[in-house]
C-alpha cells in the first residue's frame, strides 16, 4: 500500500482528534463554572478516545517510520492513562485538573517537536513554524502547571484556551503532513 493511501485513511481520525479537542476548549472556555464534573467525565472518555486513535494509528503506520507518526505511541499512550484516571477519579481530577492540562499541553508539545523534526527531515522548508508552535505548547503547558491565576473558573477557561491552540495546531501539522505526503505520492508516480 502506497504512504497516500495509508495518510488518507488515517488523516481524518488526525483531524476528528483536533476538532473534538478545540470543541472541549471551546466548551471550557465559554463555561468553566458550569457542571465540572460532567465535562471532566467527556474530556476523559474523549482523552481515551485520542490516546486509543494514536496507539492505532502508531501500530497500524508502523512501516512509515522514521517519516511519521514516531511520537504516537507514546502521546496515545499517556493520553489513555490521563482519561482512564480522568474517568475513575473525577473528584480528585477536578483539584488536580490544572496539573493534568499543563503536563497535557507539555506532552503534545513534545511529541509537536518530534513531528517538526520529521517534517524538517522530510525536507519541509518551514519546519521552523511547526517547532514554535511547538514550544509556545509546551511554555502554554508549564504556565498552567504553575497556576498563576488562583479560581478554578479562571484556571479552566484558560486551560479551554490551551486545547483551542493545540486543536488548531494539531489541524495545522495536518495540513502540513498531507502536503508532504501528497508530494511523496507525486514522486512515487513519478518513478512508475
Amino acid at each position: 500500500m502506497k504512504i497516500g493511501e495509508l495518510w488518507n485513511r488515517f488523516k481524518k481520525s488526525w483531524i476528528i482528534s483536533a476538532i473534538v479537542t478545540g470543541i472541549v476548549g471551546l466548551v471550557l472556555l465559554l463555561f468553566p463554572g458550569n457542571a465540572l464534573l460532567s465535562v471532566c467525565y467527556c474530556i476523559g472518555g474523549l482523552t481515551i478516545a485520542m490516546g486509543v486513535i494514536r496507539v492505532v494509528r502508531y501500530f497500524k503506520l508502523e512501516h512509515l517510520y522514521p517519516y511519521f507518526f514516531q511520537s504516537d505511541l507514546v502521546i496515545g499512550l499517556v493520553t489513555v492513562g490521563l482519561g482512564v484516571f480522568m474517568v475513575t477519579s473525577p473528584q480528585a481530577v477536578m483539584s488536580l485538573l490544572p496539573n493534568l492540562f499543563g503536563a497535557l499541553l507539555i506532552g503534545c508539545g513534545i511529541g509537536n517537536i518530534l513531528r517538526s523534526v520529521d517534517a524538517k527531515n522530510t525536507g519541509y522548508t518551514k519546519w521552523g513554524v511547526l517547532l514554535g508552535m511547538a514550544i509556545l505548547s509546551i511554555a502554554a503547558g508549564f504556565v498552567v502547571l504553575n497556576n498563576p491565576f488562583g479560581a478554578i473558573e479562571v484556571v479552566v477557561a484558560v486551560e479551554g484556551g490551551c486545547l483551542i491552540y493545540q486543536s488548531i495546531s494539531d489541524f495545522l501539522i495536518t495540513l502540513v503532513v498531507n502536503k508532504k505526503v501528497k508530494a511523496i505520492g507525486q514522486n512515487e508516480k513519478a518513478q512508475q
